[in-house]
């Protein structure tokens, strides 16, 4: 019975015990090692093999390397003035159509890749030391303080584009010709119209005047300079209601700043002080592209309309204060060179030349966002010429940046390349990788999403993936970063570094000998 319960009977007879198996493992040889540059070819590409978790492509439109433009910043201390802040309604300025609510679906699992790419090393935020002043950078254009070149040349006024109707009143006492002043820059250049009344989406010319005002008083002028006449609060009181009387105050404020302006001008001080210098503050830089815009896009927003029509690829543009943290953290420089692929109207292309000095290069494959972008151009030199300043050179492509040659040359000497590729397809990004391998080490590229999978690893069995020659480093960015949400996010620098693939190389070859 004990038997039927599991219990065995005594007996004096011991069980056979099992044989020793020895299992042993027979080392593979290691695979041939493949060039990297050599693999960046069609055939690779479709390959699963290196496309990795990414390989499905996210849901794109027909143009997903685009990058068109949405006003540039927002943030500026101009009281109420309307038509330099970013709009979030369809009048006036475009309304981005890539909200919250129409964000870009992207993969599952590239999804995924997000989520797991929360450890210190991955998270790791930006340096937040200012880069050290580069002392090459020369700010002061010869051309802008000389009369061998004349002082007039074309440019947008103000009052050309602000393009009042019978809605603009003056004061009953006033005529038109009152409420136009004409402002003075820091150079031997002409100066700007100004009309002094505003309006909705239109330059509120007055407060335009004070910030012009406040930044050459503090960075061009000597510090004694005194003034009789306040301008801020002729401005202020104007804010209340505009008489006649307070047009002329302020119209009087404004001369003697012109007088000022022009008496240091001649006498060579203004001159000097830029030969000083070598970086323009940041509330300059910024007042410049936006007077850039809106005498160049602005005018002309109805054009991105047809830009962004139809198109779920859309997501607008890096601002201003991002562009700048993004490129001291890169330590971009005047002897450097710049691109941006995928540079919308410019914008990026415009804030690298002026505020680093760099020369900088765009490309853009919309035809629409490559007329608005060659208005900038011109009003950009304009503007750099009536403030003094010589930017680095600008030199914008029309084309697909995986096609055009010149692109694809200046690719093998930038020191830095930036690329908006939130809405890019797996495809088009893997296809961006492998551009990367012409570049030169020590590039760095800034992007919106990784170019190297969140853990990725050399392996014998990808090591012909560009991503393996890519050191990325990952930062922040906050609300009013980006035109197309208030939330925060991440990019991403990638520094071009071949040496760990090579020690990798170096090891499989010493084990296979």
């Amino acid at each position: 019975m004990n038997s039927l319960f599991g219990k065995k009977p005594a007996s004096g007879v011991k069980p056979r015990a099992k044989p020793a198996i020895r299992v042993v493992h027979a080392k593979a040889p290691p695979k041939p090692t493949p060039l990297p540059s050599k693999l960046a070819s069609s055939k690779r590409q479709e390959s699963p093999r290196y496309l990795d978790s990414s390989a499905r492509s996210s849901p794109s439109a027909s143009n997903p390397r685009s990058s068109p433009a949405t006003t540039p910043s927002v943030d500026r201390d101009i009281g109420s003035s309307s038509h330099l802040k970013v709009k979030r309604t369809a009048t006036g300025r475009q309304k981005s159509p890539n909200r919250q609510d129409q964000q870009v679906k992207w993969d599952e699992d590239e999804s995924e890749e997000s989520d797991e790419e929360g450890s210190p090393d991955d998270r790791k935020r930006q340096r937040t030391e200012e880069p050290a002043v580069d002392l090459k950078r020369q700010l002061r254009s010869r051309k802008a303080f000389s009369d061998e070149f004349g002082k007039t040349f074309d440019m947008v006024h103000a009052v050309d584009v602000q393009g009042f109707s019978d809605g603009y009143k003056i004061p009953p006492d006033a005529n038109v010709e009152d409420v136009v002043v004409k402002v003075k820059y820091p150079s031997a250049s002409q100066r700007e119209r100004f009309d002094l009344r505003t309006g909705r989406d239109k330059i509120n010319a007055a407060e335009e005047i004070v910030q012009i005002f406040e930044i050459v008083k503090r960075v061009y002028l000597p510090d004694d300079v005194k003034y009789d006449r306040d301008i801020v609060r002729t401005r202020n009181l104007m804010r209340r209601e505009m008489t006649k009387d307070r047009i002329i105050d302020f119209k009087e404020a404004v001369e003697e700043y012109n007088s000022v302006v022009q008496k240091y001008t001649k006498n060579g001080v203004l001159a000097r002080k830029l030969d000083d210098m070598h970086q323009l503050p940041f509330d300059q830089v910024r007042l410049m592209l936006q007077q850039v815009y809106d005498r160049a896009v602005s005018p002309n927003v109805d054009n991105l309309k047809k830009y962004e029509n139809g198109t779920d690829n859309v997501y607008g543009e890096l601002l201003p204060p991002l562009v700048s943290r993004m490129l001291k953290e890169v330590d971009l420089r005047s002897d450097q060179v710049f691109v941006d692929l995928g540079s919308g109207v410019g914008n990026v292309v415009l804030q690298a030349a002026l505020q680093f000095g760099s020369e900088s290069w765009g490309c853009e494959m919309m035809e629409n966002a490559c007329d608005l972008a060659e208005k900038q151009e011109k009003e950009f030199k304009a503007r750099c010429r009536l403030w003094g300043i010589q930017p680095g050179k600008v030199r914008l492509r029309r084309g697909d940046f995986l096609e055009n040659d010149s692109i694809k040359k200046v690719i093998q000497t930038a020191d830095v390349i930036l690329v908006n590729n939130q809405a890019f397809t797996s495809e088009l990004n893997q296809k961006l990788t492998d551009l990367f391998l012409d570049a030169k080490e020590g590039c760095k590229i800034v992007s919106l999403r990784s170019f190297v999978p969140s853990g990725h690893q050399i392996t014998p069995r990808n090591i012909g993936n560009p991503a393996n020659v890519l050191e990325v480093t990952r930062g922040e960015y906050y609300a009013q970063d980006v035109s197309w949400t208030d939330a925060g996010g991440s990019y991403f620098i990638a520094t071009k570094d071949s040496r760990r693939l090579r020690k990798f190389i170096d090891k499989l070859n010493k084990r296979g000998s």
